[in-house]
């Protein structure tokens, strides 16, 4: 009886492999890319101005501000880390191909370069592009602020943001003060943002081998701020604050849906 089970079990396995190996390889599937702010920064526009209260108690009011989302991307898993070598090879075997991720110093098969320019007195969502990367296993999302170039997408036409990353014109008023004491950010200095996990925690895990994937950038501009105290930051060190401010404050949203149902 032994014998006959492990028979029958070799030849189910035999089975199994000649028709897994008979699979069509995986399709590539759609990634896509948004950018999106807070619904509470939506909530803070003031007629064209976009108006918050940092945790230090200053009011801090944009009238003018542009900046520019230059890149993003998902990254692959670390070899290794997303399969381990049992299930690899099992993997490959059920597909039909192995994932086999792009050399180094290559481009990124799933990134995209909107340079998008966004208005910050008037937050909003953009669509920020699509990628269609052979089938590999993603685990991290990388969202790059810097500098834009001639081609970026809606460039302003009342201020020059041609290699610019951030612009901010407005005034703040100090706590227990009614005067508003006016400002002016522009730089070029780059900053982003790598993540490996999602909104709640979860895990970033991305398989476009399997489905179609949404990602959702989502910065949070009332948060950028904070930390800030106005009386002492010297101007210099402001932008460079404010950056780092809104890349410690972004979240992804990542969705996938599995194109075979």
């Amino acid at each position: 009886m032994r014998r006959t089970l492990l028979a029958l079990t070799a030849l189910a396995l035999v089975a199994f492999f000649s028709r897994a190996r008979s699979a069509p390889p995986a399709a590539p599937h759609e990634i896509r890319y948004r950018l999106a702010w807070d619904a509470a920064d939506e909530q803070a526009v003031e007629g064209s101005s976009f108006v918050t209260t940092n945790d230090r108690g200053y009011r801090i009011r944009i009238a003018r501000g542009y900046l520019t989302s230059y890149s993003m991307e998902l990254v692959e898993c670390p070899q290794g880390e997303a399969l381990s070598a049992a299930s690899e090879f099992l993997w490959s075997a059920v597909e039909g191909t192995a994932y086999a991720g792009h050399g180094a110093g290559t481009p990124n098969p799933a990134a995209v370069r909107p340079m998008q320019i966004e208005s910050l007195t008037a937050p909003g969502l953009h669509e920020a592009g699509k990628a269609l990367p052979p089938p590999q296993s993603y685990c991290q999302v990388h969202y790059l602020i810097a500098r834009a170039a001639a081609e970026a997408r809606d460039l302003p036409g009342d201020l020059d943001m041609v290699d610019a990353s951030l612009h901010i014109e407005g005034s703040y008023t100090t706590p227990g003060s009614s005067t508003e004491v006016p400002f002016t950010l522009h730089t070029a200095i780059a900053n982003g943002a790598l993540l490996d996990h999602a909104t709640g925690q979860a895990p970033i895990r991305v398989d476009t081998g399997r489905a179609v994937t949404t990602v959702t950038v989502r910065r949070h501009l009332a948060r950028a701020f904070d930390g800030i105290d106005f009386a002492t930051v010297p101007p210099k060190t402001l932008a460079n604050l404010v950056l780092q401010s809104l890349v410690d404050h972004v979240e992804v949203e990542v969705e996938s849906v599995d194109a075979n149902g």
